[in-house]
This record gives C-alpha cells, structure tokens and sequence, in this order.
C-alpha cells in the first residue's frame, strides 16, 4: 500500500469567487440538499420499484466523458462538499492512507504538537518512525478522534444521570 504525505496526496477546493459560479455552488447544493431530503421520506415499495433493471439511475455528466452513476454516497459528499464551498469554506481532500508528520496530525486534532507526541509516545495513537521522524496514518488519527468524541458522549451522558432536574429549576443564575 502506498502511503502519501499531506502535501502530495491531497486535493484543495477553493470556493468560487465569481458570482456566477457562486450561485451555480448553491443550485447544486439546494438540488443535492432536495433529493437527499426526498430520499429520507421514500418508503419500502418505492426500494422495491428502484430495484428493478429499468429503473432510471440519476448520471453524473461531464462534458466529454462518459456518464457515471451517481451513487448516494458520491451524492452525500457531494452535498458536503457544496453546502462547504457555497458557505464560503476551502475543502482538502486526502486518501485514507496519507502519512501525516507530527504537526499535520496534532494541527488535525486541533493540539500541540508537544502533546501529540505525549500521546503517541503513550500508545494511544499509532505511529511508525522514519529515521527520526514519527509518522501517523490519517485513518489511524481519525479512529482516534472518533474514541475520543465516544468517551466524552459517555461522561456527558454519566453527568446527564448525576443532574437533578429540580435543582436545575431553583438556580437563579437560570431563572429567565
């Protein structure tokens, strides 16, 4: 498996800055945003009638290459990746298999890179080295992530039982 670094193996999209293709952004969002809400509320027997071979697959159309499926999950990133430019946002595509060096990963992770190596060093995230260098895998950085936000949901939850709601309503600092 090749493993690329975020400097090569990455792809910046800058959100447009002519009005027009502006506005063409948020037609593709708000077209994207419709179907994905009417695709929520289809029911069982509509799965059924879509299943069958002659039923028309939406296309996705680029002049002078031959059309493509547009599958739900190329439309889900395609609906993040428009609601993001038309908000005005950059998007920075990298594979899952892209190498981060120590500062990618704790800027990722929102860190210092000093506390990024305690955490590495501790095992809570893999890494390799390379000569001197510690590497992390961005799919490795991203589970991480991932069972971090899980443990703070739990203690939030562990809080959530400890509350009681009555005191909550004698508190004066609440009180509107």
């Amino acid at each position: 498996m090749a493993k690329r670094s975020m400097a090569q193996g990455g792809t910046a999209y800058m959100p447009p800055v002519e009005p027009e293709a502006r506005r063409q952004t948020r037609d593709v969002n708000e077209a994207l945003s419709q179907s994905q809400s009417r695709r929520d509320s289809i029911d069982r027997s509509f799965e059924d009638i879509a299943s069958q071979r002659d039923f028309p697959i939406p296309m996705l159309k680029i002049p002078g290459e031959a059309d493509r499926p547009l599958t739900p999950e190329l439309a889900q990133i395609l609906l993040h990746v428009t609601e993001l430019l038309s908000s005005g946002k950059a998007v920075y595509m990298v594979p899952c298999d892209t190498q981060l060096t120590t500062q990618e990963a704790a800027d990722l992770l929102g860190v210092s890179r000093p506390t990024l190596v305690k955490l590495l060093e501790e095992g809570r995230i893999p890494f390799t080295t390379v000569g001197r260098h510690r590497r992390v895998m961005l799919d490795d950085l991203q589970e991480y992530n991932l069972q971090r936000h899980r443990e703070h949901l739990a203690m939030f939850d562990e809080l959530a039982k400890e509350e009681n709601p009555a005191a909550t309503l004698d508190n004066p600092l609440i009180r509107g």
